[in-house]
């Protein structure tokens, strides 16, 4: 072995033991975070303040510059929930008060009615899988980034690994999507593809997504159907009293009244 070689395995060893720490460091950092959450979900109701903190730690976790927390909704679509970008100043949804402008994405191809995997959020949800990509515009990915390189366009953005991973509750089921956009390494501030080993330490972390997402999804439907059934007995009521007048002495006699008046003009 020449001394280049020597080297260049040195390097390549170093470089690995760098990985090897960066990953152990990032799987202690979520220890710390999952269990105050953890509590924090158990004794609170502000659901979308700790979903907003799930990100926001998600992102932490692995250098993202970006993130976006998606939902299942009742009309095969993903919604977007919160959406965070560092560089652009960007708070949309969550606890910002600020709408996202962007339409939600089928989960099923309206022409054909099959499964939509063209969109890596949906693909991820309606396959429960984890989709790591380096690069966007490298056309190799597979997917249809028509959406991201319109939002880069317009903002001057330049949108180039995503990590993408589902949220399943117990039974299985993905109720919506993590996703986390542009890792960036934290010596030189660069751009780079999310590691591999980041994945595990990142799908660890949407468990506990997916349960803040079931018990907010569940007091979303209560808060719904308690409004609905408001209204049904409001409109009840109003049925109710209306029948009363309607059936009334003095209503009986004022229609008399208005049929007279009506035959002697």
């Amino acid at each position: 072995m020449t001394t280049g070689d020597t080297a260049e395995l040195q390097r390549l060893l170093e470089e690995q033991r760098r990985r090897i720490e960066e990953v152990e460091r990032r799987f202690e950092s979520l220890a710390k975070v999952v269990i105050p959450i953890g509590v924090a979900l158990l004794n609170s109701s502000n659901f979308q303040e700790l979903l907003e903190i799930i990100l926001l730690r998600a992102m932490d976790l692995c250098h993202a510059d970006g993130g976006t927390l998606y939902l299942c909704d009742d009309q095969k679509h993903l919604r977007f929930a919160i959406l965070r970008n560092r560089s652009l100043g960007v708070a949309l949804g969550g606890t910002s008060g600020a709408a996202i402008p962007f339409d939600p994405l089928p989960l099923v191809d309206a022409k054909t009615g099959t499964p939509n995997h063209r969109n890596v959020a949906t693909y991820a949800a309606v396959t429960g899988r984890t989709v790591n990509i380096r690069d966007a515009y490298d056309t190799s990915a597979g997917f249809e980034f028509s959406g991201t390189k319109a939002f880069d366009s317009q903002s001057g953005y330049r949108s180039m690994s995503f990590l993408t991973v589902p949220l399943a509750n117990n039974g299985g089921r993905v109720i919506g999507v993590l996703q986390l956009i542009n890792a960036t390494d934290p010596e030189s501030r660069n751009v780079v593809a999310f590691e591999p080993g980041v994945e595990p330490v990142v799908e660890s972390l949407s468990t506990l997504a997916a349960a803040a997402l079931e018990v907010c999804l569940r007091e979303e439907g209560l808060r719904r159907e308690i409004r609905e059934l408001h209204v049904r007995i409001d409109q009840g009521k109003r049925e109710r009293e209306v029948a009363a007048i309607a059936d009334s002495d003095y209503f009986q006699d004022l229609q008399r009244k208005v049929r007279q008046m009506r035959e002697r003009s």
